[in-house]
């Protein structure tokens, strides 16, 4: 007879029992090609600062800092763009000087040009070192040309439009240039206002002192912020390689139930058929070992991608396969009967369709084998968004729940099956009743909800949320702390700020009791504004602030705005009334802890009190005017810098998490394509040696299927791969949380590092149930272990017992440097002695 052309050579005599088969646990993690494992996501060095645009892309998630950087940009733009429309109503206000000035007005012009070419340039490519040095050099020549381009009144003053441009540059210079540059910089637009307002004595005194005073604590606000975005991304980066382990695991486990049932639908049924009798027709007694042995190599092959075929050909196609074993199926609600209930679109993915297809084929082969009956029914129910498929059976039934521990093909087959693809199945069936199986795709608000996140992510994926459920759990909780690492790091920052600034303004309150009304009212305000910043200052920072506290602030500025009782008109709007510039710091703290239509509204009530006390005390010369305009610019200018930066990045947190939670998947995809090749060749390799040439010489005509010898050895083979699939089957065991850390093997050898590995102890041998959350946290913790190592080698070792396990890690480590800290879901013990490190991930048998 003629063979099939295949890669394993056919036998001519019935080959020997599955030898091997109750042995395939893996007795150690082999070695792998370092090309056949994309390199995975680095570990991140926490101490290293924020980069700044332009800088290299650093290892680990720098997606928080950018998103800062984004924010601060934008701020940034807002801010000279308001200074442009200052600039504007000043020259309205001053119209009569310039009038007579025309190279003063061709100064505003070049000034504001430079101020639109900086936000457009700043929003498309960011605020680099070179624009905001090019900043600093445009606002210090119109301050050095103060005498030509101001009226007289507001040289030196602290209200016209080249301090605000100065103030702009300052604050620009604090965010993107280094320390020492920054430096040079301030210094440089010191001396040009000192120089430039030379004849504004006074008042050139308060500008220099804004000038030093403001650019630099905004400086020291940017540290604050940076690291705040610092540890918003260690955060980012540890959710991303939580995420990337536990979806490790879990692509790793479903290749795993996949597998079995393959083996359990196609090959054990064949098998099983043929030692009972089935081959007596011979044709599609070689059909079905082909198609067995076809399902064997896809398998080896890694090939996961069914056909793309619709869900009526392939419930047809399983119809037509139950019918070859002589069961009589009713097939309803299939085109064309009900093809018009069903938009194109809602057409399931190809892979729910193998699915679902799977598990009424397999629905159907058990109604074969254990109903008694020889008809069934296969009903197609379709509504928008939702389909559900009914195989029903009159048969003798059985009691659910009662089926012995190696019946596998509703459990795996049908149920696992179901859920798996994301949708739920349930069987309803009772002795003598029949038996109905409901499959629903998608599952549907049936799950329940989850009541804590741990119980959500383990339940999300034991009962029915499927893979995308505990993702979108993983985005919701990284959503969250960056939310939180947003929100608390800004009112910090505003809070620190805050509180420097009030001690600062001790230096006009002594410097100017002669000026006031009453110089013991002037410390009764510092006082009580002191102790509201440090009580406000107290309660933000570990939360925000309520409605009725951001109220109580929001009265406080506007007393601060009446304590202007207590100055003259001349010195309404200067330094002396100091208690005008607190304002904008009180309530930055409402905008840094409320939403914005209440920011909104604190800032209007307080700005509406400025301007009333202003006209109501008859200050409304230019001069005055233009101190307002720059009071108000102050005020809204920071809450405009803590919007931008607070509740800004706080919205984009969703999608910060959601491009972080879509890269983990993508390496953990990576990462598992070529393991799961591997393990699957390890696990099949018996089944490759002994029962594909058996299905072969079946197939191809080289046995014959009657012959008694052939179906005893079909017997034999099924009944090992039976108790192979029921050990299996009874949950992950120590032995897979060996075949879990050969992924993150192949992913160090991917980066080049030399892993040597070791078992010590029998990890098949304990047969205990491994959590998800464990095996996850094992797999993320070694991940980053091996990551931070400063050589290429290292030395794996496992050990288990009874009593639990320990994963050992040994590699050089430099004199000096601090040892790394671990936390995570197991116990991390770190030791360094004579230049050795030593990471033991510990778990003990309470945790499983």
């Amino acid at each position: 007879m003629g063979t099939r052309d295949r890669d394993t050579a056919v036998p001519t005599a019935p080959v020997g029992v599955l030898s091997s088969v109750g042995a395939l646990e893996p007795v150690g993690v082999p070695a792998r090609a370092a090309s056949a494992v994309p390199v995975p996501f680095p570990w991140r060095d926490g101490g290293r600062d924020l980069e700044r645009p332009g800088d290299d892309a650093p290892a680990g998630s720098t997606r928080a800092g950018a998103a800062l950087e984004r924010s601060v940009v934008r701020s940034f733009a807002g801010l000279r763009a308001a200074v442009c429309l200052i600039t504007v109503i000043y020259l309205f206000l001053w119209r009569s000087w310039y009038e007579e000035k025309p190279a003063a007005v061709l100064v505003i012009v070049g000034t504001a040009a430079w101020g639109a070419f900086f936000v457009m340039r700043s929003l498309r490519h960011g605020v680099g070192e070179r624009m905001a040095a090019a900043t600093v050099a445009v606002a210090a020549v119109p301050m050095l040309l103060s005498p030509f381009c101001l009226p007289p009144p507001s040289i030196g003053d602290t209200g016209n439009w080249v301090l605000l441009a100065v103030l702009h540059a300052g604050l620009t210079a604090g965010w993107a240039l280094s320390p020492r540059r920054f430096a040079v910089a301030e210094a440089c637009l010191v001396v040009a206002v000192a120089v430039g307002g030379h004849e504004g004595r006074p008042q050139v005194f308060t500008a220099v002192t804004f000038t030093i005073v403001v650019p630099v604590l905004f400086a020291c606000a940017a540290v604050r912020l940076r690291a705040s975005g610092r540890r918003a991304d260690d955060r980012l980066t540890s959710a991303m390689l939580g995420h990337r382990a536990r979806l490790l695991v879990l692509t790793l486990d479903h290749d795993r139930r996949e597998r079995q049932r393959v083996l359990h639908d196609t090959v054990l049924n064949t098998l099983t058929g043929l030692a009972w009798g089935g081959g007596d027709d011979v044709a599609l007694a070689r059909r079905r070992c082909g198609a067995s042995a076809d399902a064997i190599r896809q398998l080896l092959a890694y090939d996961f991608g069914p056909p793309p075929v619709g869900l009526d050909a392939a419930l047809t196609a399983a119809v037509a396969s139950a019918g070859d074993r002589g069961l009589v199926v009713h097939l309803q609600g299939t085109s064309p009967l009900e093809r018009s209930v069903l938009a194109p679109s809602d057409e399931p993915p190809a892979a729910v369709v193998a699915a679902l297809a799977g598990a009424t084929g397999e629905a159907l082969a058990n109604v074969a084998r254990h109903a008694g009956t020889g008809e069934a029914w296969v009903r197609v129910e379709r509504a928008p968004g939702r389909l559900t498929i009914r195989v029903r059976d009159q048969g003798a039934g059985f009691q659910p729940g009662r089926a012995a521990p190696d019946r596998l093909g509703v459990r795996q087959s049908v149920l696992a099956r179901v859920r798996d693809a994301g949708g739920l199945a349930t069987v309803d069936s009772a002795p003598g009743q029949g038996t109905v199986v409901t499959m629903r795709w998608p599952a549907g608000p049936s799950v329940p909800a989850a009541p804590t996140p741990e119980a959500a992510a383990e339940a999300g994926y034991e009962a029915g949320y499927g893979e995308r459920a505990g993702a979108e759990l993983v985005r919701e909780m990284t959503a969250a702390a960056l939310r939180q690492d947003y929100g608390s790091g800004l009112r910090a920052v505003v809070a620190g700020v805050a509180l420097a600034w009030h001690v600062l303004m001790l230096v006009p309150l002594f410097s100017t009791l002669g000026r006031v009304h009453s110089p013991l009212a002037a410390l009764g305000i510092w006082c009580a504004l002191g102790l509201g910043t440090v009580a406000v200052a107290t309660v933000s920072r570990p939360r925000p602030l309520s409605g009725a506290e951001a109220a109580g602030l929001t009265a406080l500025s506007v007393g601060a705005v009446l304590a202007s009782v207590n100055v003259d008109n001349t010195e309404l709007l200067r330094i002396t009334n100091w208690p005008l510039i607190v304002v904008a710091l009180l309530l930055a703290f409402v905008t840094a802890s409320r939403t914005a239509a209440q920011a909104i509204a604190a800032a209007a009530v307080a700005l509406a009190a400025v301007v009333v006390t202003v006209l109501v005390r008859g200050a409304t010369d230019p001069l005055t005017l233009s101190r307002l305009l720059s009071l108000v610019y102050g005020i809204l200018g920071l809450q405009l810098m803590v919007a931008m930066i607070g509740p800004l990045l706080r919205r984009t947190a969703d999608t910060t998490a959601l491009a972080v939670r879509t890269e983990a998947e993508t390496l953990a995809g990576q990462d598992s394509d070529a393991m799961i090749r591997a393990e699957r060749a390890r696990w099949l390799g018996a089944i490759r040696g002994e029962v594909l040439p058996m299905l072969d010489a079946l197939a191809g005509g080289d046995a014959d299927p009657r012959d008694p010898r052939w179906r005893r050895l079909c017997a034999r083979q099924a009944a090992g791969i039976r108790r192979m699939l029921a050990r299996d089957g009874a949950g992950a065991t120590l032995a897979t949380l060996a075949e879990d850390i050969e992924a993150v093997v192949a992913a160090a050898e991917g980066r080049g590092m030399t892993v040597e590995v070791q078992i010590a102890g029998e990890p098949g041998a304990v047969p205990l149930a491994v959590p998800l959350d464990l095996r996850a946290g094992l797999v993320d913790l070694l991940d980053r272990t091996l990551a931070i190592l400063p050589e290429n080698r290292a030395m794996l070792t496992m050990w288990s017992g009874t009593d639990g396990g320990s994963v050992f890690v040994s590699a050089a480590w430099p004199g000096g440097r601090e040892p790394p800290a671990l936390t995570g879901a197991v116990q991390a013990l770190v030791d360094v002695d004579d230049g050795r490190l030593t990471v033991e991930l510990r778990w003990q048998s309470a945790q499983l």
